[in-house]
């Protein structure tokens, strides 16, 4: 058989085909538009490495706080559903009566001020730097009571394979005030947590000031996703082959496995939350 008959009976082949089926072309045509729909959604909202910079961000206000959505519904390698604002409580106002997470996890530090937070029956008046690991089921109320507005990150997440409570622990509040500085040849650290949470087998967190013109560490990677919150000073973050700057208030998150380090290139020290997570 020459090529023309060849032709000829791809031809024929796909003429009778379209006959044949041609009542469910379109409904074919809609199941594929729709996969391809949804496949272009979840791509949105996978989280890549990036930064955030919190002036840059629109802003809500009411009578009783300022409000910034860093993200919203995002999924990661390890989290189905994560999200992060920003917000500014004023002086005398409540948030929210008492309240619990029933199935999500929650972290909150707070950037500035004094919130006076109730957690499982324990109250305590916590101020900047400070962190509340608030685990589903968990109930919590918190006030400013201060003469002061207080400012805080709220992150709320569910992992793709949450943990359960079992092994989890407890919740509880970190005391920026009891957590010792421990100085080494950079700068120095405050560590804060590393343990099992509701949604992750290990959660780590520590605090790192930089000084000027230094490094965090050379170019490297690892399993856990991060999420790098600076306090002071300026940073250049590389992840992979794309370079971000960042200053005081901006986030920075680095994904699974993803080459990455800190630069400080401010004239003075800088100081970071780092959190790492799977």
């Amino acid at each position: 058989m020459d090529k023309s008959h060849k032709v000829n009976g791809f031809v024929g082949f796909f003429y009778i085909f379209d006959k044949v089926y041609q009542p469910y072309n379109m409904k074919i045509l809609l199941i594929l538009f729709s996969i391809m729909s949804i496949q272009s959604v979840l791509a949105q909202n996978t989280l890549s490495g990036s930064v955030f910079h919190l002036a840059d961000l629109p802003k809500l206000e009411d009578e009783n706080r300022v409000f910034r959505q860093i993200f919203k519904n995002q999924s990661t390698e390890f989290i189905e559903k994560f999200s992060i604002h920003h917000s500014t409580l004023k002086t005398g106002h409540t948030l929210r009566p008492s309240h619990a997470q029933e199935t999500d996890e929650e972290l909150i530090i707070i950037q500035e001020g004094e919130l006076t937070v109730t957690l499982d029956n324990e109250t305590k008046t916590l101020g900047s730097g400070s962190v509340l690991l608030i685990l589903p089921k968990s109930d919590q109320m918190m006030n400013n009571l201060g003469k002061t507005n207080v400012s805080y990150y709220v992150l709320i997440y569910k992992s793709k394979l949450p943990k359960g409570l079992e092994k989890a622990g407890q919740s509880k509040m970190y005391d920026w005030k009891e957590i010792g500085f421990k100085p080494h040849d950079k700068g120095g650290r405050r560590d804060f947590f590393d343990r099992p949470t509701a949604m992750f087998s290990r959660m780590e967190m520590h605090v790192t000031t930089l000084n000027a013109a230094l490094k965090s560490h050379e170019l490297h990677k690892h399993l856990a996703e991060e999420i790098i919150l600076m306090v002071e000073g300026k940073a250049k973050m590389q992840i992979g082959d794309k370079v971000f700057e960042g200053s005081k208030g901006d986030l920075f998150f680095l994904p699974s496995n993803q080459l990455h380090n800190l630069t400080n290139v401010g004239g003075e020290s800088a100081t970071y939350f780092a959190f790492q997570f799977n």
